[in-house]
């Protein structure tokens, strides 16, 4: 789990108040990056959560105490039979056996998460769910004659960007419920109630999880948002939160007001336009760099003095992380979900191969002792290689905003109206949108 905070060093969550403290709970969530998910939540949410997980994870001893590890059951999908770890003709048997289990963790008052989407993606809108999930719920209850009381809790996870290293994550909680109204229709049609929890279950996750028709209205939104708020945004729940209310309004306005929609989309793609030719990822720092003018000799100073163990670090760790990149959609498949999952477990096993390996040189080369202190010091030094070149990034990009509030003072005016006009403009159309 360390690792994982390491990948995703910020991980906060939006509704922590709404989880539930008494009573066990089924958390039903999407699912934007494998199996990165349920440890993000298990992290995020400070608690021991149980999953599914595609049995294919369990191919070999390494895979199943890895999962067992991270408290994740098999579940065994059609299109996985042939390969290693698949079902091979007794799939039901054998997921009959994994919804038990799930039964039995609700019924011991045990946290679950289940993914209903039934597979990880990378769509814009969340795929049309199966009725696993609701199938579990309603059964774990039946069992017990209706007497665990569980609730459950839609979960909307969101990534800064899922793929890069020491981004952040979003874990959303939105608003439990109970499913013991749907006893006696459980009772007289089981597929009914089914079909009518999946769907409670489809509302509540559209409630948490931010969607759109296109990649590019959810990847603009969160810029605009960022830009335009009434001040600069301090956290990923921040940026959640107005992206969300952004996006309702775009929403509304594309049916009541298509005109005042498009003028405020024109004005957003030039102003976007505009800071990716200068350069500039965040148009705030123009206002706020000469505040932050203070931090540029304490950066310098840290630079300084952690140069040494950086570069330590980074000779010893960075050619065997970079080994994971052509690694991963070898072993993993060539897919967006799995470039996380790689980075983090292939990356890992490459960096302490090549530190071992690094230490027996250092050890033949200078004795054992040598070779036993440098395998020691080598997760110190590689880390102090990473903190130092996001030092580097912060100092470069600190100098380069107050270069540029220096050099170019009427530009940077221009700029900041700019931004205060677009943010104007949004805040009008948000308005409008809410009547």
């Amino acid at each position: 789990m360390r690792l994982v905070a390491l990948f995703y060093p910020h991980i906060e969550v939006r509704g922590r108040e709404q989880l539930p403290t008494a009573q066990p709970a089924l958390f039903v969530a999407n699912h934007p990056n494998g199996l990165l998910d349920p440890l993000v939540m298990m992290l995020g949410l400070h608690r021991s959560i149980a999953f599914l997980a595609k049995s294919t994870f369990f191919a070999n001893p390494i895979g199943r105490g890895l999962m067992a590890a991270f408290g994740a059951l098999p579940v065994y999908r059609q299109r996985d039979e042939g390969l290693e770890g698949g079902a091979h003709g007794d799939r039901a048997k054998r997921n009959e056996a994994t919804f038990a289990r799930c039964r039995a963790l609700l019924q011991q008052h045990h946290a679950l998460a289940l993914f209903p989407e039934g597979t990880t993606h990378s769509k814009t809108l969340m795929l049309p769910l199966h009725s696993g999930a609701a199938r579990i719920a309603l059964s774990a209850e039946a069992e017990t004659n209706w007497a665990i009381d569980f609730l459950i809790v839609p979960t909307g996870l969101w990534y800064q960007n899922k793929a890069q290293f020491r981004s952040s994550a979003l874990v959303v909680v939105g608003q439990p419920f109970a499913i013991d109204d749907l006893a006696p229709l459980y009772a007289t049609d089981p597929e009914t109630a089914v079909d009518e929890l999946t769907a409670r279950i489809d509302t509540a996750l559209d409630a948490v999880v931010l969607q759109a028709e296109h990649a590019e209205l959810l990847r603009g939104l969160p810029l605009v948002a960022a830009w335009t708020a009434p001040q600069e945004l301090q956290s990923l729940e921040e940026q959640h939160a107005r992206t969300a209310q952004l996006l309702a309004a775009y929403q509304r306005l594309r049916t009541t007001d298509p005109a005042r929609l498009a003028a405020v989309e024109q004005q957003a793609r030039r102003y976007a336009r505009v800071l990716h030719t200068l350069g500039i990822t965040d148009p705030w720092e123009l206002e706020l760099s000469a505040a932050r003018r203070g931090r540029l000799l304490w950066l310098a100073l840290l630079l300084v003095i952690g140069f040494i163990p950086a570069i330590s670090g980074f000779v010893l760790s960075y050619g065997p992380y970079r080994l994971a990149a052509p690694l991963t959609p070898v072993l993993l498949g060539d897919y967006e979900e799995t470039t996380s999952t790689g980075k983090l477990i292939i990356g890992t096993v490459m960096v302490a191969l090549g530190w071992v390996l690094a230490a027996v040189i250092c050890g033949w080369l200078f004795g054992l002792g040598w070779g036993m202190g440098l395998l020691v010091c080598a997760p110190l030094l590689g880390y102090s290689a990473l903190r130092w070149g996001e030092l580097w990034s912060e100092f470069r990009e600190a100098v380069a905003y107050t270069w540029l509030t220096i050099r170019h003072g009427t530009l940077v005016r221009e700029l900041v109206a700019r931004r205060q006009a677009l943010a104007k403009q949004v805040l009008e159309a948000v308005q409008l949108a809410n009547g």
